[in-house]
C-alpha cells in the first residue's frame, strides 16, 4: 500500500515538473516571437539600401489595408504584410490612403511609403 502511494506521488511530481517545463518553454518561444514582431514594427527596416529599386504599384479604391500590404509584399517593397498593417494602424496616415498609381522604392521605410500613398508629400508642398 505504501509503495503504491509513494509511486503515485512521484508520478504526480514528475508530471507537474514536465508541465512546468513545457509551460516555460512555450512562454519563452512566444516571448521571442512577440519581441521579434515588435522590433520589426518599430525598426522601420527597408528591403534594400539606397538607391534601391523603383517599383510601380496601383492602389484601387476598394482595396483594404490588408490587400495593400499583400501587394507591397508581393512586389518586394516590404518584408512582412502583417508588420506593415500594424505600422499603418500606428501611423498618422491611418485612413488617409488615396487610390492611384505610385512609384515606390525598395529603400523606403514603411512610413515613407505611407506618406507617398496617402499623398502627404503633395499636401505638405501645397501648404508651403
Amino acid at each position: 500500500m505504501k509503495n503504491d502511494s509513494v509511486t503515485s506521488i512521484m508520478v504526480g511530481i514528475i508530471i507537474k515538473i514536465l508541465l512546468t517545463v513545457i509551460l516555460v518553454l512555450v512562454l519563452i518561444f512566444a516571448g521571442r516571437r512577440a519581441y521579434g514582431f515588435g522590433y520589426r514594427v518599430f525598426a522601420q527596416e527597408t528591403m534594400s539600401s539606397p538607391p534601391g529599386k523603383k517599383v510601380a504599384v496601383t492602389i484601387t479604391e476598394n482595396m483594404s489595408i490588408g490587400e495593400i500590404a499583400e501587394l507591397l509584399e508581393m512586389r518586394e517593397l516590404i518584408q512582412d504584410d502583417k508588420v506593415f498593417r500594424v505600422q499603418y494602424l500606428l501611423s498618422e496616415y491611418r485612413g488617409e490612403i488615396v487610390p492611384g498609381s505610385y512609384v515606390l522604392n525598395t529603400s523606403q521605410t514603411a512610413d515613407e511609403m505611407l506618406a507617398v500613398i496617402s499623398r502627404q508629400e503633395e499636401k505638405e508642398s501645397e501648404t508651403e
